[in-house]
Formats: C-alpha cells, structure tokens, sequence
C-alpha cells in the first residue's frame, strides 16, 4: 500500500473518507469528542494523518496502526507545547503577584512536567474560592515588606489545623480567627485577604515546587 506515487486528488479523497477515523482516534487519545468545525486538536490529528500517508511504506506494517501513531504523538506534542505556554503563563502572573524565586541559586526548570503539573493544581484549588491567577495578580499587596508579612501569615494559617480547616469549609479567610489567632489587626489581614489565603492554600497542599517562588519564605 503506497501512497506516494497517486495522484493530490487522490490523497485528498482518501483523507475525507477517512475522516471518522481521524475523529475517533483524536476522540479516544483525548478522551472527549471532537468537532471536525473549530477544534484545534482535530486540525493536529488531519495534519498528522496527511503527513502518516506521505511517509508510510508497507515496511512500516498496517498502515491504520502507523496512522493511529502519528495522530497520537502529534497530538501528546501538541499537548505538550500548550502546557508549556500555560505554565510560563501562569508563572508570569504568579511573578506578578510577587511571588518569586527567594533565592538566586535556586534554579527551578519552568518546563518540567512536576512544575506544570502544581500549576495547574495550585489554579484548580485557588477556583474553589473563587480566585484566578488575574485575581491574585490585581489584589497582591504591592509593596515587598505587605507581600512579606502576608506571606508569614498564609504560612501560619496553613499550620494550624482549626483555620485551615474553616478555610475550606467556608471557602474563605476567615479574618476574625486569624486576627485572634495571631494578633494581627483585621485591618491589615483584610489589605491582603486574597494574597494570604492564596499562600496559605499553596503552603497547605505542599506543592513544593512552587514553594520555592515564595520570596522571603525561610
């Protein structure tokens, strides 16, 4: 089975009669259904079919099997670029709410998969309380020594077990115990309500690789 030597036409009209297979592999490898209209994983998946015909041989066995291949690694490269551009994303606005690398020696690899894969914990837990990284990024003190004591005090409430524990029953700082908790002015908790509890969230859950973006953290 060669492709190769027929006719553009000819690829053309294979690839069209072949679309339900291109839509059903995409669909398996992603695990939802995908629309042949405006998905840009189906895009990928075409791509990869045409390109499965143009570099298949019969030393390359079945020929389906060769096609699934292709359209599955494209469509992980795919995947793969995505993640990457939301974590560099996401770490842009993280920066911006001012958490940063404390420590200039500490080198973090911003494409390992560990790191993406707290990210996109750390916003998928942050959206139980209704914060977005564009929410952090707008209410985060902006003066160091406000970011710093903020930091202090998500680290306490992460600590203590009965706060804590408020925090994810109400989905919220609960500013009153904090304030008697740790002798601090609700005034100064409430300037820095969403920064603290987002800190605390990140302390809690450990996601270690992100911890270390906390600058001041000892």
């Amino acid at each position: 089975m060669s492709f190769n030597k027929g006719p553009r036409m000819d690829i053309n009209d294979f690839i069209e009669e072949n679309i339900p297979f291109i839509v059903k592999t995409t669909s398996s490898f992603l695990g939802r259904y995908v629309c042949t209209d405006n998905d840009e994983e189906f895009s990928v998946a075409l791509i990869a079919f045409n390109e499965a015909i143009e570099r298949y041989n019969e030393e390359r066995g079945n020929f389906w099997s060769f096609a699934k291949l292709v359209i599955e690694s494209r469509l992980k490269n795919h995947l793969q670029k995505n993640a990457r551009l939301e974590a560099a994303t996401s770490i842009e606005e993280l920066t911006e709410a001012g958490m940063q690398i404390h420590d200039d020696n500490v080198k973090v690899d911003k494409t390992t998969s560990d790191l993406r894969d707290e990210i996109m914990a750390f916003k998928e837990e942050l959206g139980l309380f209704g914060i977005t990284f564009e929410i952090l990024v707008k209410e985060s003190p902006k003066h160091k020594d406000t970011r710093d004591r903020a930091i202090k005090i998500g680290y306490k409430v992460s600590e203590d077990e009965v706060i804590i524990e408020k925090v994810y029953a109400k989905r919220k700082l609960p500013i009153k115990d904090v304030s008697r908790r740790f002798e601090i002015t609700e005034k100064i908790i409430k300037r820095s309500k969403t920064f603290i509890l987002s800190t605390a969230v990140l302390f809690f859950k450990k996601y270690t690789n992100l911890i270390i973006w906390i600058k001041g953290v000892k």
